[in-house]
């Protein structure tokens, strides 16, 4: 399918076209064109360089400049290459970034970088999680459209993201409010509709009066909008969902299998599957035979003596079997229910007055109906066993329900059942700037899906102040003709969630959604699976959706395997005073403000060396000064040298026969430790190894200062692994110091120092976070 140049990702548009920040001040000190700075070749002006203080920003402009123009970060697939796709969950542009923000990425250029010089072929991107309510409801606080307000987001973030140095392949960054883009998704959500997987039904569901939209259930926080903080109310309402719960089964076995997930990874997606293996029993209602209620019990439960039925306020079978008291009762508990439902389950109910009884041993139990029991799960039926269940205890005695002797035995016996918590997805939203559901309703004919050719559906144009009612409220976005009988019809005016937007943007971006792309396996065959995905904890819910949809492509033979990504990375949050900083708490540190004083790299360096990934950030202004004095020490150690380690570049190899040197030893084994923290994903670690590597080459530069004739070779050596080893934390200054001290080409592209000492290269551990012992940093 052709695309216009105004269809192209607007990332790679956006990327291309911008200079890097700072280019433009670099040349007026420098007084050269093309972004040159003075000539630092001569011993003279190296010598006036190891006292000069560091212009951080004249040094980042020139080298975002030369990365850009030498491409050295595009992606190419080699097969004579190790494949390396790594992967960043990207930003909502809802904004600036913020530090955040800067985590996340600077976490992940550092591996991105690491494997380069590891001679790894390299695919290094993210995706603009683009549409949704936030953007549409500020444009409208603004008097501007929901386009207009996310492109104007998504270019401040790209010039931010370029002058944080990180290496992404921008023909790769992809957009999801690019027609390019959502056209695919709509055809994605057609391709799981003809698989039986996508279904529209009524349902009670979580409803946020506020933004005036549905809320999937992991969207609810203790029973508030996970946006606007609005407690949640129910509405019955027809939505469309993606019939998740299907394979939670087979998700939920492979999981354990899956060795590049850490064990608190797997855990937590274990515990979002809800896995509950436990008996079925059937029970008929006495005075009402026509009625059997199948009810759950947990495994750890059936050995102790039940005591009561509890059934959830929504199961069907209470229409039939209350009286109209009893039902007038029940829907003001539905509603409390629905908004309480991520809250601890409260212990409201009443006894029905109905006698159940279990249809193969004739025991007899009253029937409850209890707030507690979700509707969703299992059969929306539990037996209470007060003596094992601490909840079923505080119910009974709320109740004054006899409870049966802890030791009796249980008469019950059931038949093995397992069942899962999750849901199936809720897709579908009351918005207007989200991606159209391909779907028109005919009277004559139905639900009738959008011709492929026809697709995208395109977002309407927005006009400023639109009124709540998502694209139902656009005059004449939902007339439409009936593709099977051409007779009129409605449009579908939902839109689908944000989430299913993103559910394949890391397929989307290891094609970088080329003109001849058609969704087919041939599209993917380069890069996927991706083989390091990184992005915050608090997303890592995700990881269930791109699994559930890598299982459903294999089965298409789109994916040549089930599992679409080997491993997984998470980072704890970046505090401010002990709380998340987000733009939601509206407690953000501007990384430009900070960019602007410090410069990049010592943000980097702050960010990265504060404290390993797994566990938070605490922002403080300390640890930007200690970053600024580590970057200051490596400076000066560096230019203050670079002329003698220039002029041992050219020198003969050390006699293969010769014992290394203490210095020799002491590098290889800073390389040997840094590759070792960057594998296990420790990143505070090397820079402490930087550290103490920069405080030994200090004391042999004291040492040689006194020794004129001694041999500078182990130094020169060791210098060299320092700025190497220095490149992926703070990239600017090391491409400067690589140039000074007569470093062919770029750093960048410079072999990883353990190489040059013929130690093995490790791969990627299988599980890089397992055993990681989470010491406070350095």
């Amino acid at each position: 399918m052709g695309l216009s140049r105004t269809d192209r990702p607007i990332a790679a548009r956006t990327a291309t076209r911008l200079r890097p920040p700072g280019v433009a001040a670099a040349e007026q000190r420098a007084g050269t064109p093309g972004g040159k700075l003075r000539d630092m070749s001569g011993p003279d002006a190296r010598a006036a360089a190891a006292t000069a203080s560091y212009d951080a920003a004249a040094v980042e402009a020139k080298w975002q400049a030369r990365w850009a123009d030498a491409g050295c970060f595009k992606a190419t697939a080699d097969e004579r290459q190790r494949k390396f796709f790594n992967f960043d969950g990207g930003p909502f542009p809802n904004g600036a970034l913020h530090m955040g923000h800067v985590r996340t990425f600077t976490l992940g250029d550092v591996m991105a970088r690491y494997r380069r010089m590891c001679g790894d072929a390299v695919l290094y991107c993210f995706e603009f999680d683009a549409f949704g309510l936030p953007n549409e409801l500020a444009a409208n606080a603004l008097g501007i459209a929901p386009e207009e307000l996310t492109r104007r987001n998504i270019a401040q973030m790209t010039r931010q993201m370029i002058r944080l140095g990180l290496s992404y392949d921008w023909d790769h960054v992809v957009t999801t409010c690019d027609p390019a883009y959502y056209r695919w998704t709509q055809w994605l959500f057609l391709k799981l509709r003809e698989r039986g997987l996508v279904y529209r039904m009524p349902a009670e569901l979580n409803w946020c009066p506020s933004c005036h939209t549905t809320l999937a259930h992991m969207q609810v926080d203790d029973g508030c909008c996970w946006r606007c903080d609005t407690p949640v109310e129910s509405r019955k309402l027809t939505q469309w969902f993606v019939a998740l719960g299907r394979y939670s089964a087979i998700l939920s076995d492979s999981l354990e299998r899956m060795e590049g997930f850490s064990p608190r990874v797997r855990n937590v997606l274990q515990g979002f599957i809800g896995k509950t293996p436990g008996l079925e029993f059937d029970f008929v209602i006495r005075g009402h035979p026509e009625v059997t209620l199948t009810a759950f019990a947990r495994a750890e439960y059936v050995d102790a003596v039940p005591s009561y039925l509890a059934v959830a306020p929504g199961h069907p079978a209470l229409a039939d079997l209350l009286t109209r008291t009893q039902a007038d009762a029940l829907r003001p508990m539905n509603q409390r229910r629905r908004a309480q439902a991520a809250a601890q389950p409260p212990l409201d109910g009443f006894d029905t007055g109905l006698e159940a009884v279990e249809a193969h041993t004739g025991v007899r139990l009253p029937v409850f109906v209890a707030r507690h029991v979700d509707p969703a799960f299992a059969t929306g039926v539990e037996i209470g066993y007060p003596a094992a269940d601490p909840r079923a205890r505080q119910f009974a005695e709320r109740h004054k329900i006899a409870c049966a002797p802890p030791n009796a035995g249980s008469p019950l016996k059931g038949r093995p059942a397992t069942h899962y918590r999750v849901r199936d997805w809720l897709v579908s939203r009351q918005r207007a700037w989200g991606t159209p559901i391909p779907i028109v309703h005919c009277e004559a004919c139905g639900e009738v899906p959008v011709p492929e050719q026809a697709l995208p559906v395109r977002v309407p144009i927005l006009t400023p102040n639109l009124p709540p009612g998502g694209l139902a409220a656009v005059p004449g976005f939902a007339a439409a003709q009936c593709p099977c009988c051409g007779k009129p019809a409605r449009r579908e005016t939902d839109t689908l969630d944000c989430y299913f937007d993103v559910v394949w943007c890391f397929l989307a971006c290891a094609n970088g959604l080329k003109p001849d792309f058609k969704f087919q396996a041939s599209d993917f065959a380069d890069w996927t699976p991706v083989d390091w995905f990184h992005n915050g904890l608090d997303s890592l819910f995700y990881m269930h959706l791109y699994r559930f949809l890598g299982q459903v492509l294999h089965e298409m033979a789109v994916l040549p395997e089930p599992e679409p990504i080997r491993c997984y990375i998470g980072h704890d949050a970046v505090l401010l005073d002990g709380r998340k900083m987000s733009k939601h708490h509206g407690n953000v540190v501007s990384p430009d403000a900070v960019i602007e004083k410090e410069g990049a790299d010592v943000l980097r360096v702050h960010v990265l060396w504060s404290a390993n990934p797994l566990k938070s950030v605490e922002w403080s202004q300390a640890g930007l000064q200690r970053a600024k004095r580590l970057l200051l020490d490596v400076w000066k150690l560096v230019t203050r040298h670079a002329l003698e380690v220039r002029t041992t570049a050219d020198a003969p190899p050390m006699d293969a026969s010769a014992q290394p040197s203490p210095l020799d030893k002491a590098a290889a084994r800073a390389a040997r430790r840094v590759t070792e923290f960057l594998e296990r994903y420790q990143y505070a670690g090397c820079l402490q190894e930087i550290q103490t590597l920069i405080v030994r080459l200090e004391a042999e530069a004291e040492r040689l200062s006194n020794r004129p004739s001694a041999p500078r070779d182990s130094f020169a050596n060791g210098i060299r692994c320092l700025v190497t080893m220095l490149a992926p934390f703070a990239p600017h200054m090391a491409e400067e110091l690589w140039e000074e001290i007569g470093g062919k080409d770029l750093v960048a592209r410079a072999p990883w120092p353990i190489l040059a000492t013929d130690a093995p290269h490790a791969a990627m551990p299988k599980n890089p976070a397992r055993g990681q012992r989470e010491a406070a940093a350095p």
